[in-house]
């Protein structure tokens, strides 16, 4: 998508002379509307819609690390083109808690989830997913397996985008286009988990863990952007790194969706 057709159908949420909070209230409207957001493999997975909804969620399990894994790496080449230290301290935060250290405040909202601040604490997000993987029944060979060739797409893409954006391009990326969306598309995920009832809640910790403490990122990655948005050549980049990462992961659920829709029904 060029910048010129992107400039042709920005919504007027972008015009200069609306407001900083009106501009994010409309590409955060946007990005849940998108795709990415209310595709129907997060529906279906959510309903049991699917041949086989237990190998679904095996394949997910299988297959999203070759993405997820990598958040580290995103959140530091964003930190790295950010030439606020308040901005580039938010995120530097959101890095520590990607390695398992929680503070205080965030331990309390877990625990008023009911979640054990014990099941978390101290350990980096990746281990919780591994936890999830095997809980659900991924096999430790395919543990070592290498990334599907769509994983390795999205999740080099992503990062080109990320290192060769603008620092709005960048932030519209990582957070409306990603820590904005976070909560909605795990919801469904987690639905599915426990349609299938066979995990533990706190096998799939991971899931719930992002929903709550990823709102707080949310917000944080917000007031960046609205700082970005008080630019107004800066609102057409946040969209259109928003617009980017969201088609990212859409074609990564088609991919998926496919996948789990020519899975025969079990006998």
């Amino acid at each position: 998508m060029s910048l010129s057709t992107i400039q042709q159908d920005a919504p007027w949420t972008l015009h200069e002379r609306v407001s900083e909070d009106t501009c994010l209230e409309g590409l955060v409207e946007e990005a849940l509307a998108h795709p990415a957001v209310c595709h129907p493999y997060l529906s279906d997975l959510a309903e049991g819609n699917l041949p086989d909804t237990a190998w679904a969620l095996r394949d997910f399990a299988r297959q999203y690390p070759g993405y997820c894994a990598h958040f580290p790496r995103y959140l530091t080449v964003v930190i790295s083109k950010l030439e606020s230290a308040g901005h580039r301290n938010t995120l530097l935060q959101n890095l520590t808690e990607e390695s398992g250290n929680l503070d205080d405040e965030e331990l309390q909202i877990l625990t008023e989830y009911g979640i054990d601040p014990d099941w978390v604490q101290g350990i980096p997000h990746p281990e919780l997913f591994k936890r999830f993987q095997r809980a659900i029944g991924v096999r430790e060979p395919d543990l070592h397996e290498e990334d599907a060739l769509e994983v390795v797409c999205w999740r080099e893409s992503f990062y080109q985008l990320l290192a060769h954006g603008s620092p709005a391009e960048a932030v519209g990326a990582i957070g409306l286009g990603t820590e904005n969306i976070v909560s909605r598309i795990y919801a469904p995920i987690i639905e599915a988990l426990k349609r299938l009832g066979t995990l533990e809640r706190r096998d799939y910790v991971f899931f719930e863990l992002h929903c709550e403490v990823d709102e707080d990122h949310h917000e944080a990655l917000l007031r960046i952007a609205r700082d970005f948005a008080e630019v107004p050549g800066n609102r057409i980049d946040l969209r259109k790194g928003m617009l980017k990462a969201l088609g990212l992961r859409t074609r990564f659920w088609d991919w998926m969706y496919h996948r789990a829709r020519k899975r025969p029904s079990r006998p």
